[in-house]
């Protein structure tokens, strides 16, 4: 409930510190009184928009605080840990300020709070109804929400917001997956031809050198050939140098024999001579080889094959053998992504299973909470003057696409008005005064089992009759036997069932016009009831009216 409302400078308040009362509290006063104002500065509690235009003339800022002590639902207290916040004695403290030229601020137990957070803590704290505001409960999706809370259906609500939640996270790794095979699939053939094309090709590492320098020697062939054969000529001949060689040194171990000396020299020409005799062996094994050298034309192509295996790959030649190895490993990466794929959409469909499962629990569960509440609605509208008004609560399924955390199915509140008149949503065949008393009825049973909240109904009774009215009282009254009800009301039958009645009154000081809120007792509260009964002129009939109200009101309250 709210404990209390403290406001400065909101246009006609300029200084008001009210200890709010709990139950039934009926606000009246004259018109222009500033009854609206109050709503205003809850209303900025709330969340709403603040105006610089409520700044009180003259002063640079408002301020408006309000002490909660609040429900810790779920959402509330998740709300709280979202800001690092907790509940201090059971209470929360809001604060709104508004300055001129610097805008709004707002603080939730002297910790600065965004707008957008606190829009959210005041949906848990409070509901505001108007009566030429377009209620929150005329949206389907409303009314599923309270059809799911007056049903108590929270908690099938909340499972099957996980299994949504976890069926989207499965299915968004399932198509995920998918593509990521789809695009696998369309290289895969590309890259089964280029590996193929590989292995055919047979490239080993260093062949293009070993190519090039084989073209060079076929190239030159002749002129190679010519060159090696005089070299071996040289080498190898009769009288070629390894001849030569091998003629000294013998002859110089046969004179190091005589002379020691000489043996170091012997040495390094016998090792001259292995030396030579090796090499001219190549150069005679080379000079043979020339012979059989391939044609040109092979040599080049095979250069030729495989520069185009590289252009066709996107690599170099040098690079054959490691893309020959990516390929391979590319396709057997290929053939794991089906797997994966295929066990993400397994997970997904066995989510989406559990997914159907639960909207056809929570389908169940709002039929027998809609078959229940049908006749309590009933019931509510005869108490409130609409014997003739037909109520339905219509589920209706809808398409597979179209399913949600909320479930399979649209809830819509259905009303005929009028005998013989079909049932149809509430917003096209309710009046004003229908719908103000449709409203409180749907109020009544929907919230007979909810965590106690501040209800503000704002002049929801304009335009009903005397008896109608006492009617709207009496729910009113019984709505605050759970729920704190604050009620601007000009009715007397109305306020006269308040368990506290408050009177704004419009007053001139120093000057300044201002606002003040006096809570009404003894024959004060008779006076009140008289002026509303009455108007300006107070007549003693309509004194004894407001005592006979007052007295009917008292006996009821105490039966």
């Amino acid at each position: 409930m709210l404990v209390r409302l403290t406001v400065k400078n909101l246009a006609l308040l300029a200084q008001l510190d009210l200890a709010v009362p709990p139950g039934f509290a009926a606000l009246t006063g004259e018109t222009g009184a500033g009854k609206s104002l109050l709503l205003d500065a809850l209303g900025l509690l709330l969340g709403q928009r603040a105006d610089a235009g409520l700044i009180r003339h003259g002063e640079a800022l408002a301020e408006v605080t309000g002490v909660f002590t609040p429900s810790l639902t779920p959402k509330l207290h998740i709300l709280l840990e979202d800001q690092g916040l907790s509940l201090e004695n059971n209470e929360l403290t809001i604060r709104r300020q508004i300055k001129r030229e610097a805008g709004a601020k707002a603080w939730a137990n002297g910790v600065a709070v965004p707008l957008a957070w606190l829009v959210q803590v005041g949906e848990c704290l409070a509901e505001v109804q108007a009566q030429h505001s377009a209620p929150a409960l005329l949206q389907p999706a409303h009314q599923r929400t309270v059809l799911d809370a007056a049903g108590g259906l929270e908690a099938l609500v909340a499972a099957t917001a996980h299994s949504y939640g976890a069926w989207q996270a499965a299915q968004g790794a399932a198509d995920a997956a998918a593509r990521a095979c789809q695009a696998a699939d369309a290289m895969q053939e590309v890259a089964r031809e280029n590996l193929q094309l590989l292995d055919s090709l047979g490239y080993s590492a260093g062949e293009e050198e070993q190519l090039a320098a084989q073209r060079t020697r076929v190239q030159f062939g002749a002129q190679l050939a010519g060159q090696l054969q005089a070299a071996d000529d040289a080498l190898n001949a009769e009288r070629g140098a390894v001849q030569a060689l091998r003629i000294a040194a013998k002859q110089l171990q046969h004179a190091a024999k005589l002379d020691e000396a000489l043996t170091p020299l012997a040495s390094q020409l016998q090792e001259a001579l292995v030396q030579t005799e090796d090499a001219a062996h190549s150069v005679a094994r080379q000079a043979a080889l020339g012979l059989n050298e391939e044609s040109l034309e092979a040599i080049d192509d095979r250069l030729h094959a495989l520069k185009t295996a590289a252009r066709r790959v996107g690599c170099s030649i040098a690079e054959l053998a490691q893309q020959q190895e990516q390929l391979k490993a590319q396709l057997t990466g290929s053939a794991e992504l089906g797997a994966v794929a295929a066990a993400h959409a397994a997970t997904a469909a066995k989510h989406a299973q559990e997914f159907k499962t639960a909207c056809t629990a929570l389908t169940a569960a709002r039929q027998a909470a809609a078959a229940k509440l049908v006749p309590q609605l009933q019931t509510a509208l005869r108490a409130l003057l609409l014997p003739h008004a037909e109520v339905a609560v219509a589920l209706t399924p809808l398409p597979t696409t179209a399913w949600g955390p909320q479930g399979a199915e649209g809830v819509q509140i259905m009303l005929a008005a009028n005998p013989g008149s079909p049932v149809q949503p509430l917003q096209k065949v309710a009046s004003g005064g229908e719908l103000a008393r449709l409203l409180l009825a749907l109020k009544q049973v929907f919230y007979a089992n909810l965590p106690p909240q501040v209800l503000v109904l704002d002049e929801v009774d304009t335009g009903l009759s005397g008896a109608a009215a006492s009617a709207v009282g009496a729910a009113m009254a019984a709505l605050g036997m759970r729920h704190q009800v604050l009620a601007v009301t000009h009715h007397a039958q109305v306020a006269v069932r308040g368990q506290t009645h408050g009177r704004l009154l419009k007053q001139v000081l120093d000057g300044a016009t201002t606002t003040q809120l006096q809570w009404l007792q003894g024959p004060a509260r008779l006076e009140e009831l008289a002026r509303l009964l009455a108007g300006e002129n107070i007549t003693p009939e309509a004194r004894a009216a407001a005592q006979a109200l007052l007295a009917e009101a008292q006996g009821k309250q105490a039966a």
